[in-house]
């Protein structure tokens, strides 16, 4: 038995041949042999991926139905959505700035603990809306205009747990005001 210790195709053989030689034929038919292990791998392989596509899908199916409106009506203490920035001249300008944006539901319902993320021109800030549906962005990058750059639109990113996430591109618009030259043109 040693010998056949080390040589496991001998060892099989053998095993074989002492089934055989005893009359049990039921090996063949036995389910439990290495030739059906291939087979069992594969159902269950194929069960276990159809078991994830369907938890998969039903998990696509449970997205929010409810939507949200955001509206930004103060940039830079002036009401509106528009950043004016002065600076004569035609070099790269850096501006801080603060933005108060209100978060609606369909309804016109206040949201509280939405999250407005505001972010473009190298600037981006943001804040969670308090019980009243308002967020106040104060702790904010500086929004940067290029030399060759007189306007230009920050971005805003709204989402609240139980409604679908808003994007707007054109959230705010940044411009680059010369308050010396519009005074001097309307003399």
């Amino acid at each position: 038995m040693k010998i056949y210790k080390y040589n496991k195709r001998l060892l099989i053989y053998t095993k074989m041949k002492v089934m055989l030689m005893k009359g049990d034929k039921s090996f063949r038919k036995n389910d439990d042999a290495v030739e059906g292990l291939p087979v069992r791998l594969i159902v269950v392989l194929v069960v276990g991926v159809i078991a994830l596509a369907a938890m998969v899908a039903a998990l696509n199916g449970f997205k929010p139905q409810k939507t949200l409106s955001a509206t930004v009506y103060e940039v830079g203490g002036k009401d509106g959505n528009m950043l004016m920035i002065p600076k004569a001249g035609f070099g790269p300008v850096e501006h801080n700035w603060t933005c108060r944006v209100k978060v609606v539901d369909a309804n016109g319902d206040a949201i509280e603990g939405a999250s407005v993320i505001v972010h473009g021109l190298s600037g981006a800030g943001s804040d969670v809306t308090d019980r009243y549906g308002i967020a106040y962005l104060s702790k904010t990058n500086n929004v940067n205009l290029n030399s060759n750059q007189n306007s230009g639109y920050m971005t805003m990113e709204v989402s609240a747990p139980g409604y679908s996430t808003l994007r707007n591109e054109n959230a705010i618009a940044v411009i680059r005001v010369d308050y010396n030259r519009a005074i001097t043109e309307e003399d």
